[in-house]
């Protein structure tokens, strides 16, 4: 199966949009960045600009619940003034614990906002779980040996090359590759433009003229970094043809 559509669909808005973006570079991961939005969209519903803005204080009251602040974070993101955007970065200096990608998620909700006063195109705001820098989305991959055997240096020096040579060639940046049992992981820069699962099938297919001995099923995501045990499931799934098989290379996004 090819699930390549999505992010297709999604460089086709970018476009339209005139391919202004502004991308998020932390990693956060979906689960936060959800229940950020909830409470954002909950804090909206009364928002009183001055109460929010005399209360700020209580980011640094230890006897303050890590809740509320949570609250009061969101809160102070949904005002989107200059003032918040300064208690903002100040609180991000030293954060409580457990509160530093709130603290990032409501920082950069603020600027959005006040953007979106100052500007008449505003930058598209691009957020996914593995983050990105620039103009460009760190993604996730996975590649799987076809004949479910270990890679031995000889197949790892074959597949490194022309991983490392994929990303050279659409100017992006290869962060990590490394190769476990049967699984080749690996994660990078990729920009917004790349149709990345064709570059992907062809990096596959040139490997394999040098013997990597790569199945032609592959994992690519933004949401994540896939565990060995999730990559080991996906694997079962493509086998029971729930994903895609050797004739038909499957994308996950």
């Amino acid at each position: 199966m090819d699930f390549s559509g999505t992010f297709e669909d999604f460089q086709r808005v970018v476009r339209e949009n005139g391919g202004e973006i502004q991308v998020m570079e932390r990693e956060v991961s979906l689960d936060t960045q959800m229940a950020y939005m909830r409470m954002s969209k909950e804090v909206k519903k009364n928002l009183r600009p001055d109460i929010v803005t005399s209360g700020k204080y209580e980011l640094w009251d230890e006897n303050s619940s890590v809740q509320s602040k949570r609250k009061r974070l969101a809160a102070l993101a949904s005002i989107g003034t200059p003032d918040a955007i300064r208690t903002l970065q100040s609180y991000q200096e030293n954060p409580d614990k457990g509160l530093e990608d709130w603290t990032y998620l409501a920082l950069e909700e603020c600027k959005l906002i006040f953007q979106a006063t100052m500007l008449d195109h505003p930058p598209m705001f691009i957020s996914t779980g593995l983050g990105g820098s620039g103009q460009k989305l760190r993604f996730f991959g996975a590649f799987f040996s076809k004949d479910g055997s270990d890679f031995d240096q000889t197949r790892q020096r074959v597949i490194s090359g022309e991983v490392e040579y994929m990303f050279d060639k659409f100017d992006g940046k290869l962060e990590f590759i490394g190769f476990s049992g049967q699984f080749v992981t690996f994660w990078g820069l990729v920009p917004i433009d790349v149709p990345l699962n064709e570059k992907v099938k062809a990096a596959i297919d040139e490997a394999n003229l040098l013997g990597g001995g790569l199945r032609r099923d592959f994992v690519l995501t933004n949401v994540k970094k896939l565990t060995f045990f999730e990559l080991g499931e996906i694997l079962k799934k493509i086998d029971k043809k729930s994903f895609g098989n050797s004739d038909n290379p499957g994308l996950l996004q």
